[in-house]
C-alpha cells in the first residue's frame, strides 16, 4: 500500500508501539496507524497543502485551510 509522505510517521509509531507499556496508549497508536493507512485522497491533499503553506510561511493560506475544514466532517477523524 502506498503511503506517500507518511512512511516515516508510521515507522515512528511502530517504534513507539514497540516500547509502550500502557495498553490504552498502544490501542491509540494502533488506531492512529490505521487512520494514516486509510487516509482518503481528500484528507491527504488537504494535509499536504497545509504542510506546504506552513513551510512557505503563508499565514493567509493556513487560515484559509483551517477556515475551510472547520466543521466539515469529511476532513475530521
Amino acid at each position: 500500500m502506498e503511503i506517500t509522505g507518511r512512511d516515516e510517521d508510521i515507522k515512528e509509531l511502530y517504534r513507539q508501539l514497540e516500547h509502550e507499556p500502557n495498553i490504552e496508549t498502544k490501542r491509540n497508536i494502533k488506531r492512529t496507524i490505521n487512520l494514516i493507512r486509510n487516509e482518503s485522497r481528500l484528507v491527504r491533499s488537504m494535509r499536504e497543502s497545509l504542510i506546504k503553506a506552513h513551510r512557505n510561511g503563508d499565514v493567509e493560506e493556513i487560515k484559509d485551510i483551517h477556515s475551510f475544514i472547520e466543521g466539515k466532517y469529511k476532513y475530521g477523524q
